[in-house]
């Protein structure tokens, strides 16, 4: 590649070498995690799910799926249950769980689970919201015919879709 370099022009020749010199540095120290939080947030309050649906199963899951993408997500914040440098609170909207697919004998064979919720994420520290949505859906869907059941299969493939989607929403974008 050096001969090949070479034959260009000198100026061309030095500007791709180190364009090629910077490209290897970097990629030596570069790496990506969802949490680039602003510094001065060290702690976060994860509120209990506020439940609309008066399902409190449901929303103790969810709200120990959040915590536990906080633990894997969000490097060396410190989750607290006292004032925190931010709040991130949850409300639990509404859940559904509908069949989907019927077989020839009109028996359901797969129902899909919906969950819809509203997340907000607060710095009180610059008394600014950092993420807000007020309606996030998320579905998993369960097959009645492997003997799946709505809430081991169905609400924790719902869960693990917010999951993803907060992270992606809100965490991503700190």
């Amino acid at each position: 590649m050096v001969k090949i370099l070479r034959k260009i022009a000198p100026s061309m020749f030095i500007a791709v070498s180190a364009l090629l010199v910077a490209m290897c540095v970097l990629a030596g120290c570069y790496s990506f995690t969802a949490s680039t939080l602003p510094s001065h947030i060290k702690t976060v309050q994860i509120h209990d799910v506020d439940d609309k649906t008066l399902d409190p199963v449901l929303a103790n899951s969810i709200h120990t799926a959040v915590v536990e993408m906080f633990k894997k997500n969000a490097g060396g914040v410190r989750l607290v249950n006292e004032e925190a440098n931010a709040d991130f609170e949850i409300t639990l909207l509404s859940y559904t769980n509908k069949p989907e697919n019927y077989n020839s004998n009109s028996d359901v064979e797969t129902y899909r689970v919906s969950i819809r919720v509203s997340v907000k994420f607060y710095d009180n520290v610059k008394e600014r919201i950092i993420y807000e949505n007020k309606s996030l859906s998320a579905e998993g869907v369960y097959d009645v015919q492997k003997n799946e059941a709505e809430d081991r299969h169905g609400q924790a493939r719902a869960i693990e879709k917010l999951q993803d989607l907060i992270i992606a929403n809100a965490l991503a974008k700190w």
